[in-house]
């Protein structure tokens, strides 16, 4: 029996992963005219659903190979924009298993997804920083904070759904004979 929960742990992962990779290839920037590259980062929805469903190693698995699979994919494997995501995606993923250690009870799965978001945001925002060294781009940090915070509230609020919904299917399969 530990064996099949080990292989529908997997394949769950690998719906997951796939899952976070195809909203990753499909989403536009948004309000790209506004503020560029501000995306509200729906692929993080299988991150964040892997941290409170799997567990810290799960999620962070899923953070470091969404970004390599999807670059793959779109071709674009080791240029800026894929060191922006992959940066972004593991600061995020770590951030979010410190938040979600820390504050077990005390902070939401929303709130989680909001410093996922702002540390996302940051963390590209540093490596784009230290490539340019211009000091102008502390001025854009304030929109990247804002939207990342905004991003995380939408992705934490969908997340919270998805698991609600998981465990009400989850406790109507065990109340079946079958």
């Amino acid at each position: 029996m530990e064996y099949q929960n080990k292989i529908r742990n997997l394949i769950i992962l690998s719906v997951l992963l796939a899952a976070g990779v195809a909203l990753n290839l499909i989403e536009p920037p948004f309000l790209y005219f506004i503020a560029p590259g501000v995306k509200i980062g729906v692929a993080n929805i299988a991150t964040l659903f892997s941290l409170y469903y799997f567990g810290p190693p799960s999620s962070l698995l899923l953070g470091f190979l969404r970004p390599i699979v999807a670059s793959l994919i779109k071709g674009n494997f080791l240029t800026l924009e894929f060191i922006l995501s992959f940066v972004g995606s593991i600061f995020s993923s770590i951030f979010m298993i410190i938040f979600y250690k820390i504050g077990k009870n005390k902070i939401s799965t929303i709130g989680v997804s909001i410093i996922g978001g702002i540390m996302n945001n940051f963390a590209q925002f540093i490596v784009v920083y230290i490539i340019t060294n211009n000091v102008y781009l502390f001025l854009y940090l304030p929109i990247l904070i804002v939207s990342g915070g905004l991003a995380g509230f939408a992705i934490g609020f969908v997340t919270n759904l998805l698991l609600k919904r998981i465990k009400e299917y989850e406790n109507e399969k065990r109340k079946s004979p079958w």
